[in-house]
């Protein structure tokens, strides 16, 4: 079994863990009870782990599939901090909307790596 796949699916819950995170720390920005610096900084937290997720997909030879997902990733992330840079409030709630896309990707890579790594399992 490759420790990289079992790295990759990991690294993947870590990752699908910490967008739902920041969905609530977004939740306590806009209700008032806390700023949104706790958001901001799990966002770059996130933004590294999926360049991390993308270099573990390369790493441990996962296939096509999962490493095109990892790719979409990091440009969704990227993209995160573009539209909310942009001074028009229109943009800037493409933010939620870019953040759904993120967790449906993080989604699909949880399940996606799982069921690659099952099917490694009943091999070995």
């Amino acid at each position: 079994m490759s420790q990289g796949r079992v790295a990759f699916y990991g690294v993947a819950l870590v990752y699908l863990l910490g967008v739902v995170i920041q969905f609530f720390l977004a939740g306590l920005a806009v209700f008032g009870v806390r700023s949104y610096d706790a958001h901001r900084g799990l966002g770059f937290v996130l933004g590294v782990i999926s360049l991390v997720l993308l270099a573990l997909a390369i790493g441990a030879k996962m296939p096509r599939s999962v490493t095109a997902l990892s790719t979409v990733l990091v440009a969704l992330n990227a993209f995160q901090i573009v539209l909310i840079q942009i001074d028009i409030a229109e943009v800037n709630a493409l933010h939620l909307v870019n953040a759904l896309a993120i967790a449906f990707v993080a989604n699909m890579l949880v399940h996606r790596s799982r069921r690659y790594l099952a099917a490694r399992l009943a091999t070995d």
